[in-house]
């Protein structure tokens, strides 16, 4: 399903995990999504821009395992949303090892 990115942002707060864009807040709590925009591509006709299609990254940041991202995977399949595979990137934070699962979704918009 193609979705814009007010739907894309409403389906992710569905998950039931905290939300934000480019960081979190200082006091936010594992886990939760950090989504940001990566680039655009262009849908031309004519020499003219029909659509622009943005690229998200959506990262779910946590102090646990790959578990803690299938409330967002449940919600993605469950309204058709067409995302990549998740990769787990380990690093440290505060002394912590943290995991970031990231996945990427398309969206359209015009």
């Amino acid at each position: 399903m193609q979705i814009n990115f007010q739907q894309l942002r409403a389906i992710m707060k569905e998950s039931g995990l905290p939300v934000y864009r480019d960081s979190e807040p200082t006091t936010a709590v594992y886990p939760y999504i950090v989504y940001e925009y990566v680039n655009e591509t262009h849908v031309r006709a004519s020499n003219k821009v029909l659509k622009s299609i943005p690229l998200y990254q959506i990262a779910v940041i946590t102090n646990g395992t790959e578990t803690d991202y299938e409330p967002l995977k449940k919600v993605f399949n469950q309204y058709g949303v067409v995302y990549s595979q998740f990769e787990g990137y380990p690093y440290d934070e505060n002394d912590a090892t943290i995991t970031q699962f990231i996945t990427n979704v398309r969206c359209v918009n015009g």
